[in-house]
């Protein structure tokens, strides 16, 4: 069965785990992601380059979701991952993972969000980092 990413821009879901697609400014080193395109908001260099970000970091903040219009199946967890990369970014946590506490470390591992008998689409959720990686 074949694997296709729900955002393919933003991540490559041929990766054994997740790598997500950022961009650094060449000038100051500012990281983004999502990866933008209007030039650096922090020096205003117009030089973006694109950068792969390893999805681990800290739990800044966590919310659970218990009504939405969407088809995730409720209750859910989002959280507010500070990248050990630098970017603020938001995102699920796996259902399987429990609930971070804020100041945990994260890891991203693949979630399955859909089936259509020939491929599974996935996306990026966060797990609690293995304890070795945990500070």
């Amino acid at each position: 069965m074949g694997r296709v990413g729900a955002n393919p821009r933003l991540y490559d879901a041929d990766s054994d785990v997740p790598v997500l697609h950022g961009v650094r400014c060449s000038r100051c080193e500012r990281v983004y992601f999502p990866p933008i395109s209007i030039g650096c908001e922090s020096c205003g260099a117009q030089d973006l380059v694109p950068a792969n970000l390893t999805p681990s970091g800290t739990v800044f903040a966590a919310a659970t979701v218990h009504l939405h219009p969407g088809d995730t199946p409720v209750p859910f967890t989002i959280v507010e991952v500070l990248l050990d990369s630098g970017p603020l970014i938001r995102a699920l946590v796996h259902p399987e993972a429990g609930d971070p506490e804020i100041g945990s470390r994260v890891v991203g591992t693949w979630l399955i969000t859909a089936t259509d008998g020939e491929n599974q689409t996935i996306e990026p959720a966060f797990i609690p980092a293995p304890s070795e990686e945990a500070r």
